[in-house]
């Protein structure tokens, strides 16, 4: 079933990148940014970082889903970049009934797989066929 699901993913969602002006002061470590978007599922794991500056080792530290904002670590005290954040989205905002089906449509190949084949099987050893 994972490629199934893999495919149902992929429809469901649309990769965001936001790019941010971040500055951190004397002794910061670490900023805030508000995505545009809410990521989809609340799935941090799709949350990728990118800096201008070479020396930065910027992280996912915290996500708040009501207000969309990400803190991003570890990054390099008394400097200027830019963060490029990209996360997944959901593609299906404006169709509630497609992102009902893709809700059961996984469901359902469970059903072709689990009955439909053996009741072929069965149908061709008891000579139905």
């Amino acid at each position: 079933m994972l490629p199934i699901t893999t495919a149902i993913y992929d429809f469901r969602t649309d990769l965001r990148e936001d790019a941010f002006a971040v500055a951190t002061g004397a002794g910061e470590t670490s900023a805030n940014v508000v995505l545009t978007k809410p990521i989809y599922d609340n799935d941090t794991n799709t949350i990728d970082i990118l800096t201008s500056l070479a020396t930065d080792n910027a992280t996912y530290s915290s996500y708040n889903s009501t207000s969309r904002q990400l803190e991003v670590g570890q990054l390099v005290v008394s400097e200027n970049r830019t963060l490029t954040v990209t996360y997944d989205i959901d593609a299906l905002v404006a169709n509630p009934s497609i992102s009902t089906l893709m809700d059961i449509l996984p469901f359902m190949w469970l059903i072709c797989i689990a009955v439909f084949a053996p009741l072929g099987l069965f149908a061709v050893i008891t000579g139905r066929v």
